[in-house]
């Protein structure tokens, strides 16, 4: 059976918290990004070396200078193709992981990291990078994997209204507010840009079918039990 992306994220995940970071998974479409005090750190998983990770480390050096691509440790580390790569990663600076998925331990070895270079990254979109990162709850997304849907930061906070107002029935503003502080969040109740909301009257909002239907999505399961979860946690604290 032929190696997937995703099959790589797991791993790195688990090598990256293990050592204090917050992790994340598809966050502005890098594979994988995390973040611990100033550093950020991405990560490009790949099955093999290709020009089209190339590109992409490329692209991710305008977020910050730490950028790693990670693949599956090879069977021979002395192969002229594999030391070839690591020639070229050096003079891209870019660092390297490999994942020994042929071993159940799947450990995480850094062959190369980044060199110490005068990179320069654009402010901006590190910026968005490090607020997706931060605006995010839960990591439900698995770096690399295809055609499943991205729970962003925004698609977060818009759930856990959903949820609110799936256990209200109707709902005041006054009311949500004893579950979400975060007036900005709140407006999104009036933005209703996915459509997910209905409003019933003056400061009052119920789920839309398009809401209901969300909460149903297999690719948001996760996130629907947690924010569940909550209200009903803060419901009893209310009570």
């Amino acid at each position: 059976m032929a190696i997937r992306e995703e099959a790589l994220y797991v791993p790195v995940a688990k090598f990256l918290t293990d050592q204090g970071y917050t992790v994340r998974g598809e966050v502005k479409h890098c594979d994988l990004a995390a973040i611990k005090g100033e550093e950020l750190v991405v990560v490009e998983l790949k099955t093999a070396f290709n020009l089209k990770l190339v590109y992409q480390i490329l692209e991710r050096q305008q977020m910050t200078s730490q950028v790693y691509a990670a693949i599956p440790r090879p069977k021979n580390q002395k192969a002229k193709t594999f030391t070839n790569m690591i020639r070229l990663l050096k003079r891209l600076e870019v660092g390297l992981l490999t994942v020994a998925l042929d071993s159940p331990l799947q450990t995480v070895d850094v062959v190369l990291t980044p060199a110490d270079s005068g990179i320069r990254t654009k402010a901006g979109k590190r910026a968005k990078v490090e607020k997706e990162l931060n605006g995010r709850a839960l990591d439900c997304n698995t770096g690399g994997i295809t055609k499943r849907k991205i729970l962003t930061a925004f698609k977060e906070r818009s759930m856990e209204l959903c949820c609110i107002l799936e256990g209200e029935g109707e709902a005041s503003l006054e009311r949500i507010r004893q579950f979400v502080t975060d007036e900005k969040q709140i407006r999104l109740l009036s933005a209703n840009y996915n459509g997910w909301y209905q409003r019933v009257g003056k400061g009052v909002y119920t789920l839309s079918q398009k809401g209901k239907e969300v909460l149903k999505e297999p690719d948001f399961q996760e996130a629907a039990a947690f924010y569940r979860k909550k209200y009903e946690e803060r419901r009893r604290e209310l009570l």
